[in-house]
Parts: structure tokens; sequence; C-alpha cells
């Protein structure tokens, strides 16, 4: 594909420039696509400034929107109606970010994906657009659709533009989830040189790096003063390290993180909790005593979780439920996402055709029933995928196939 050549193109106008050299400037849109502190505060200060102009609007919505969790969802609500009064004069670019976000509010992930990527089609400077399109993308865990989105704007970006940094990076995520991790870590290798100080920058190089567990970790050591700092990537590259540190033999590394940086930020994002849930659950499954951490894992699911909204979250819901000896917990939130899969809307078919086999699944493993659960883990494998997230994050039911095909042979061993 075009954009994985290093150089870009000189297709760009000088009105192009100046649209490029505005947005990156801008401290709150910064932050964002850096994932670096809070752009919330900023956006709502540019909104307060200009209550009648677009940009605080649609940048308060495109956080709001890659959050990717219900709360954010009133955030997105709120906007939205303040901007029905003040959005008649807006131009078509800033109308059809308001379209993208109201597909995404009214459970309609894909609509609102394919609304991003055609405002890119006309306006490929547009950075929100980019971030938002893969975004959303990622939650419905299309990874060949992250490259085609770049692609749409990769020769109307220079090297010397304000923002080129941002491009590369989502590039260098893209390569990552698509298999060309030599590439992912030349795009992210660029983005740094050009800022360092780029938490999503170095979280796609723990993407690129995967298949190098001993070195990734400590190249993530070595960065640590770059992403252990006011961000929301924070808990989940610490994630990264800790499950580098597992597969090059250092659990005890990992299980410390695991205290000190998933545990306590799982008390308040759903995300992180599932980092932590997984994490957790690997040690476990390798022999390290969990001791009383999945109780704290299990409380903050049941506070935080929203049954059917993210499939990947909810197989992790469940994992910790279980994991902690809450099968009331578990029961309920299966039950919940059973009645969810009986609607029309598309979380509805996810749940129905992925995250309920995949629940099955993992109740088998927690009853111990080990051949019914690697059947069931062998029919799931290949639909994983749609339940959103990273090749990353669906490794841990590879895992526990390979333990319940060890397990099940146990068995059969002691039966003959």
């Amino acid at each position: 594909m075009p954009w994985l050549h290093l150089a870009a193109s000189d297709g760009c106008g000088i009105a192009a420039q100046a649209d490029a050299a505005d947005i990156a400037d801008a401290p709150a849109l910064d932050r964002f696509l850096r994932a670096a502190g809070n752009p919330m505060p900023d956006a709502q200060a540019c909104l307060d400034r200009q209550p009648t102009r677009a940009a605080g609007y649609l940048l308060r919505l495109g956080i709001a929107v890659a959050a990717k969790d219900v709360p954010s969802l009133a955030i997105v609500d709120e906007t939205l109606r303040a901007a029905e009064h003040v959005s008649l004069h807006w131009t078509a670019r800033e109308r059809a970010h308001l379209a993208a976000a109201r597909a995404w509010r009214h459970g309609e992930p894909l609509i609102a994906a394919e609304r991003y990527a055609a405002i890119l089609r006309t306006w490929p400077h547009d950075l929100l657009a980019l971030r938002l399109a893969q975004s959303c993308y990622f939650f419905l865990g299309q990874t060949s659709a992250l490259r085609e989105v770049v692609d749409l704007v990769w020769h109307w970006w220079r090297k010397d533009m304000p923002g080129f940094q941002y491009v590369l990076a989502m590039a260098a995520f893209a390569c990552a989830e698509t298999g060309e991790s030599r590439r992912a870590r030349a795009l992210a290798e660029q983005a740094l040189e050009i800022e360092p100080m780029f938490p999503g920058a170095i979280h796609t190089m723990a993407h690129a790096m995967a298949d190098d567990p001993a070195l990734a970790a400590r190249w993530l050591r070595e960065h640590r003063a770059h992403w252990q700092v006011d961000s929301r990537m924070r808990a989940h590259i610490a994630w990264h390290l800790a499950t580098f540190e597992v597969e090059a033999g250092n659990p005890i590394r990992a299980l410390e993180l695991l205290d000190r940086e998933l545990l306590p930020a799982s008390m308040s994002a759903s995300g992180d909790a599932a980092d932590a849930t997984a994490l957790l659950w690997r040690l476990q499954l390798d022999g390290i005593d969990p001791g009383r951490r999945w109780r704290t894992l299990s409380d903050s699911w049941a506070t935080h979780s929203t049954p059917g909204f993210w499939g990947v979250l909810d197989v992790h819901a469940v994992i910790a439920f279980h994991a902690a000896g809450h099968g009331d917990r578990a029961r309920r939130h299966v039950a919940a996402i059973e009645l969810h899969a009986q609607g029309g809307t598309y979380a509805a078919e996810i749940a129905r055709n992925v995250t309920c086999p995949a629940l099955r699944a993992i109740g088998a493993f927690a009853a111990e029933e080990w051949q019914s659960a690697a059947a069931q883990l062998r029919m799931v494998l290949p639909s994983l995928a749609r339940l959103g997230g990273s090749q990353a994050q669906h490794e841990i039911f590879t895992r526990m196939l390979r333990y319940a095909q060890l397990r099940r042979g146990v068995a059969g061993a002691v039966a003959a």
C-alpha cells in the first residue's frame, strides 16, 4: 500500500499547510492526539471563549467518542444538544463531525467510522477525523480499516508539516495491528524523533515490538519517563510492559506493575480493569498466587461495567467474576448480555454471535470442564476479532485453550 513508504508526497497546497498548522497548534487537540494530560478542560475553555465556534464542541465530542465507554455518552448527549443551537452556520466538515458523533451515540459504530472516513476523503488534513475513524474501527475489530483510513490521507502530508508526527503514529499502529511490525517500528521511531513526550507513539511501539518481549520490556523501561506521566495511556502501557515481563521470565516485576499501576487505575476505568484482569488471569494460569486481587477486580467490574456495550470488556468482566468466586455476578452479567442479544442493533448481533459463545466457553473453563472448554474456545477463536480491541487483548483466549487442552490431557491420563 502506498503509505507504507516512509517519505510522504509533496502534493499539498498552501491552504492545506495552513489547516495542518492550525490543527497542530491547538493545545487541547495536541494533548488528545499525544494522549498526554487531560484535554477536556482545554476543550471546555475553548468552548467557553468561543461559544458559537465549532472547535470546542467537536473536540469535546471527539474525546468522548474515543473514550469508548458508557459514562462518556452523557458528554456526547450534552455536547450535541448544545451544538444544535449554534451549528446552523458551521462548515460542511464541522457538521459532518456532528453526524458521525450522532451515529456513535445511537449505537451505530460502523456508520460513525464510515462518516469519519468520509470526512478524510474531502479533508485529508483533519487529524481529529483520522484519530476518531481509527478509534471506531478499533472498537469494531476491523484492523484492515486502520490501514485504509491512513491510506486516504498519507499522500496529502509532508514531513515538514506540523502534525505529521500524529499521522506517523497512527500509521505505525495500523502497521503493528496488521502484521507489519518492522514498518511499524520505523514509523513510530520517526514520530518519537519529532515528539519524544508522546505516550500514544510509545504505546504503538509496544505493539510493534511484541515479537521480542525482552527487548520491548527493556525499551519501555528505558523510556519510562516519557509515558509514566499524566496520560490516559499510562496504565495501558504499564500492562504492555507487564506482559513483556511475564514472557521474558520476570513475573514478579509484572505483579509489581499490576499492584502499582493497573489495580489503582481499574477502580475508575473499565479499559484498565480489562488489562488488569488479563494480566492477573495470565499470572494465575502460570501458577502465581493472585491473593485477594480478584475481589478488588470483581468489585470494580460490578461497579463500572455495562453489559453489552463492548464485547471485549464483557468477556474480561466475566473472567474476573469467575476467578473471584463470584458466580452470582457472573450469572447476572451473562443473563444481561443474553437479554441484550435479542435486539436488532449492531451490538446485539455481536453479543448474540460472538460474546455469548465466548462467555459459555469461559463458564466451562471456570467449571473445569476441560474437554468442553477446549472445544468451545477453539470454536470462538476465529471470531474474537469482532469483539473489538487489539490482538494482544485476545491472546488470553489462546492461552486458555492451551491450558484447557493440557488439563484435559492430564485428566485423561489419570482416568486411563
